[in-house]
């Protein structure tokens, strides 16, 4: 399984860097040719700055998104998603502008003018998925 996340914000490749620091301050965040590289029990995230991905979201959401963020899902741990929500409620709780949540091309979280919209019905599992972990208010609704 595997997820992308496309954010944007008002600010630059190294204060990302910081505040992904101050979020995760037991794991050895790696940084590479202008990409990040955070391994994490449940995920690794690789993020960097701009590409096509990120072009073609902002585009077909008509948002402003500025870094992508591609995240390896370890399916085999079983707290993978809850620790996933926790990590984007953090980091989006802590800064400003658009994003986008797709899990295997599906998009399932949005946050557009200040909205959160969450959307797991693409996903058809049995479980709904935890939200919750985000700890931040949204609303259900579909994601197109």
């Amino acid at each position: 399984m595997f997820g992308n996340f496309y954010f944007g914000g008002y600010f630059e490749y190294k204060k990302l860097k910081n505040s992904l620091t101050k979020l995760f301050q037991n794991v050895e965040i790696i940084e590479e040719n202008n990409k990040l590289t955070v391994p994490c029990d449940g995920f690794t995230l690789s993020i960097n700055e701009g590409g096509p991905g990120t072009m073609f979201a902002s585009e077909d959401y008509n948002i402003e998104l500025k870094f992508s963020c591609y995240i390896d899902i370890i399916s085999s741990y079983s707290n993978w998603a809850d620790e996933l929500m926790v990590f984007i409620g953090k980091l989006i709780n802590g800064m400003d502008g658009d994003c986008l949540l797709e899990l295997n091309d599906k998009p399932i979280l949005l946050r557009k003018n200040s909205v959160i919209t969450v959307d797991d019905n693409k996903l058809n599992g049995s479980v709904e998925f935890p939200f919750r972990g985000l700890g931040l208010s949204y609303q259900v609704g579909d994601i197109i």
